[in-house]
């Protein structure tokens, strides 16, 4: 298993902003429940699932959305922080296509 995070700012005025991601990681234990608890008492609340639309069939949950509030690095204000946590079961795998030009 495989662990991506999206770290998400979402203002006082309700704008989205993407703070960055942490690629995919090996996570230090394979019990999702600790997982999950880990995740929770690090990036707050657990608000929702994460969904994958698949074509040809409904919603799946591949992981969880986490939120809390956070100070600015650079003042005492704060910002709602969500942190989108997917599971994968493997790297990611890419098709590579080949649009050959063809001499006459």
């Amino acid at each position: 298993m495989l662990i991506q995070e999206e770290y998400i700012e979402i203002t006082a005025d309700n704008k989205i902003y993407s703070l960055g991601e942490s690629g995919l990681f090996e996570p230090f234990i394979d019990n999702i429940l600790q997982l999950f608890r880990t995740f929770q008492s690090e990036y707050g609340k657990c608000i929702s699932k994460l969904y994958i639309d698949l074509p040809d069939s409904d919603a799946h949950p591949v992981g969880w959305i986490f939120e809390k509030r956070v100070k600015y690095s650079d003042s005492k204000e704060t910002y709602l922080q969500q942190v989108w946590v997917t599971l994968h079961d493997d790297e990611p795998e890419y098709t590579v296509k080949h649009n050959y030009h063809f001499l006459n």
